[in-house]
């Protein structure tokens, strides 16, 4: 015999008595989730214990410590420092995704000291989940049935982007939130709309962007659609959370920045695309890099920015998501099985790197 039905303000209350709702928890429930979807031994952990150090308590890794991490995957090059210009960029995206969403961000000047800025290894295995795109579909992309929503490509882009953005103080010049409004309820449409054009879930298109908060606010409840207490048993609606996740934002001090404040600067793209071709070409100590190596690098960078040094997310998702750079194919990550004329995307080469964090050490 099944539980008996409650009304969800019933379990909410009771959850909420007993502190299973407040941020501390969610993290709890997102750590857990994530070593299980990711399949989480101590033997896996192996690689990264070299590189992490002891921080109240908990195993770290800085700054420094995640360049020689990177360096580890490759054979000395004699070519240009591309791990060096990396691994700056790569390390600020996981530490901004490992805090997301319920812990606050790690704000202020960079100080001297660069173990400042640094990543717990449990916050490094939630980066990871949500930076690998086939790895988070269970956690984030909305897999709780006709009560949340799911989560599109240019959400995971979206998030990526946010990681490896800096944020403006203010509105970009000529910003217009109807317009913002609008493209994120479009973006969102070109998932939710059937063969027929129809948009057959138009109220999951609009929570992109509405009444009640922008995009960033919307992951928040979607993170807690999927990291209820108990998921299987309680199905709470998506608008049941809607004040609960105002009032966590709130008091945990979990405000960010509205998405079009986030630009992503040139020279950090250039530096991620170089790295993510040198994972692809993967040079050994005999081998040079590709004579044209530059050559596909610029003109990726190329059509992103053209002649800008800085690009919102707009444009971002219109270009990684057109498939004219290979950026972002849309294919699943690590799927080589095309042949050998396969070339994989970019951010193929990014998951493939992020599953090779956490492989078992060869004794």
């Amino acid at each position: 015999m099944g539980i008996m039905w409650q009304p969800p303000e019933t379990y909410l209350s009771k959850w909420a008595a007993e502190k299973k709702l407040s941020a501390e928890g969610f993290v709890s429930r997102f750590d857990e989730t994530a070593r299980n979807d990711l399949h989480i031994t101590p033997e896996k952990l192996a690689r990264i214990d070299q590189y992490c150090t002891v921080r109240d308590g908990k195993p770290v890794i800085s700054e420094a410590s995640f360049e020689r991490l990177l360096n580890s995957f490759f054979l000395e090059l004699t070519g240009p420092p591309i791990v060096k210009r990396a691994a700056p960029v790569l390390f600020r995206m996981l530490v901004y995704l490992s805090r997301y969403p319920f812990m606050p961000e790690q704000t202020g000047q960079k100080p001297e000291d660069d173990t400042y800025y640094h990543l717990t290894r449990s916050g490094l295995v939630r980066a990871v989940l949500i930076a690998h795109n086939d790895r988070a579909r269970r956690t984030i992309a909305g897999y709780g049935g006709g009560h949340t929503r799911s989560r599109t490509a240019s959400d995971h882009r979206r998030l990526l982007f946010q990681g490896l953005a800096v944020q403006r103080e203010s509105d970009p010049p000529g910003y217009d939130e109807n317009v913002w409004r609008t493209d994120a309820a479009e973006r969102a449409r070109k998932y939710y709309e059937s063969i027929s054009g129809e948009v057959y879930c138009p109220d999951n298109a609009l929570t992109n962007r509405d009444e009640m908060g922008d995009e960033l606010f919307h992951d928040v409840v979607d993170f807690m659609c999927q990291l209820l207490p108990d998921w299987a048993d309680h199905t709470v609606r998506r608008q049941d959370l809607l004040g609960l996740a105002e009032s966590l934002i709130q008091e945990e001090g979990l405000q960010r920045a509205p998405l079009q404040r986030y630009e992503l600067r040139r020279a950090d793209f250039e530096a991620l695309v170089e790295l993510l071709l040198l994972i692809y070409e993967s040079p050994d100590e005999e081998e040079r890099l590709s004579a044209d190596f530059t050559e596909r690098r610029d003109k990726i960078v190329e059509e992103f920015f053209g002649q800008n040094e800085g690009i919102d997310f707009k444009r971002f998702d219109e270009v990684s998501g057109s498939g004219r750079t290979g950026f972002d194919t849309g294919s699943a990550g690590g799927n080589f099985a095309e042949g050998d004329d396969y070339e994989p995307s970019l951010l193929e080469m990014l998951y493939w790197f992020l599953d090779e964090l956490f492989k078992e050490t060869e004794e």
